[in-house]
C-alpha cells in the first residue's frame, strides 16, 4: 500500500476535540489481536500459536502537528498442526476481511463518502478526525461495499459527525465508565 502523502495540522473545529478523537483511537495502539480461527486451507481446528506478524495492522493514520503517525495492532499468527499453514487469527471484530483500516475508519470513509467526492471526503477525515486517508482508499471502499453505513449524524460547532463512529470511540469501557463527561455544553476530556 502507497503511503499517503504528509497533509498538514489544519482542524476546523477544536483541536481538543481532533485530540479526543486521536487518544481515542491510540488506545489500541500495540494492543495483540486474533483469536484462533479454523485453518483457511484445509478447515481443521487443530493450531498453535506461531508468534505475531512482522508489521502491524494499521488501526488508522493520524494527522498531528508533529506529522503522520501510524495507529497499530499485533497480529497473532497460527499455525496449523494438520497441514502446516501459517494464518492470522480473526481479526473480524475490529477489521474487514480485505480493508486496510479498521472498520471505524472505513465506515467513516463510506459515510462521507456517500455525498463527497473521494477528494472532499479526504479533506472531510483530515480536518474534522484528524485522520489521513488516501482518495483512492476512499473510492475504493465507497465501491466495494454496497450501502453506505447508516446516516445517523449529530452536528457539532456546524459540522455534520458520523454518530456510530464517535459512539464506536467514546462508549464506556467495561466498568462502565465514560471517557469523557458532558457538563452544561461543555465537554471535558
Amino acid at each position: 500500500m502507497r503511503e499517503p502523502d504528509p497533509k498538514p495540522f489544519d482542524p476546523v473545529v477544536s483541536p481538543l476535540f481532533v485530540n479526543a478523537i486521536h487518544e481515542e483511537l491510540r488506545r489500541y495502539d500495540g494492543e495483540r489481536m486474533g483469536e484462533e480461527r479454523a485453518c483457511p486451507n484445509c478447515g481443521s481446528g487443530a493450531s498453535r500459536k506461531n508468534g505475531y506478524q512482522n508489521e502491524r495492522k494499521t488501526v488508522a493514520r493520524l494527522v498531528t502537528a508533529d506529522g503522520p503517525e501510524q495507529v497499530g495492532v499485533e497480529v497473532q499468527q497460527y499455525q496449523c498442526t494438520d497441514c502446516g499453514r501459517s494464518f492470522q487469527g480473526d481479526l473480524s471484530e475490529l477489521f474487514y476481511e480485505g480493508c486496510a483500516y479498521a472498520k471505524p475508519v472505513v465506515d467513516l470513509c463510506r459515510f462521507h463518502a456517500a455525498d463527497q467526492s473521494a477528494s472532499g471526503c479526504e479533506r472531510t477525515l483530515r480536518r474534522q478526525y484528524g485522520l489521513l486517508v488516501t482518495r483512492e482508499t476512499i473510492a475504493r471502499y465507497h465501491d466495494r461495499f454496497d450501502e453506505p453505513p447508516e446516516p445517523y449524524t449529530i452536528d457539532i460547532g456546524g459540522y455534520d459527525y458520523s454518530l456510530p463512529f464517535l459512539s464506536f470511540l467514546f462508549s464506556p469501557d467495561d466498568d462502565g465508565d465514560p471517557h469523557f463527561v458532558i457538563q452544561r455544553s461543555t465537554a471535558i476530556w
